[in-house]
């Protein structure tokens, strides 16, 4: 965490890659790698479902932060300690109304102008991506160090790359004008979650 506390390096979950079921062992080991938000981003998951994850894992990863994606309900019913909001969620007021200060609250954007209106609308953060290709964005070109450097300019609040993130680009990216980056693959795909975590957070 940093003095205004919004994590640098965040894991965001992706079935696919991970079952749920075995989600909070993988995060668990990626915190101790050095990870500082995990986040729940399972859109199409029943309710009741995505409690029970969320729940598991604020049980497994300790002092580390965890994120909902979309769901203020989900969050603030399992402690999470924000949401994570798409850019066709809920506002961020209406979230805000919602949760009042008890969650952090992040906006996924994809240009300078989402960027900028996330700031204005009073988000924490923003998670802005994709920077590079990347598998989840097949046939997508990513939108490179010049996209981070757009936002920065006009978004003050913490700005979190994703896409494409990698232990040789995290230098990049934050020389950009990145907070921190956000890891789907690169640690869920890893044999050893703590290893692979603890080679960006080396970097990072």
């Amino acid at each position: 965490m940093t003095p205004r506390g919004i994590p640098r390096f965040h894991l965001i979950s992706d079935r696919r890659l991970c079952d749920l079921d075995r989600l909070p062992d993988v995060a668990a080991r990626a915190v101790i790698g050095k990870v500082d938000a995990i986040h729940l981003r399972e859109r199409d998951v029943a309710a009741g479902k995505l409690l029970e994850v969320a729940r598991a894992l604020r049980a497994a990863i300790g002092d580390a932060e965890l994120f909902v994606n979309d769901r203020v309900d989900i969050a603030l019913l399992s402690g999470a300690d924000g949401v994570q909001l798409g850019e066709t969620s809920i506002s961020v007021s209406d979230a805000r109304a919602l949760a009042g200060d008890r969650l952090l609250i992040g906006r996924s954007v994809h240009d300078a102008d989402g960027a900028r209106r996330a700031y204005i609308d009073g988000a924490d953060f923003v998670i802005a991506g994709h920077v590079y290709e990347t598998a989840s964005k097949a046939g997508q070109p990513g939108r490179g160090l010049e996209f981070i450097t757009a936002i920065a300019r006009v978004c003050p609040i913490p700005i979190i790359a994703v896409g494409g993130i990698t232990r040789e680009n995290t230098t990049d990216v934050v020389g950009a004008g990145a907070h921190g980056i956000a890891v789907v693959s690169g640690i869920l795909r890893a044999d050893n979650p703590e290893s692979a975590a603890l080679g960006y957070a080396d970097v990072l």
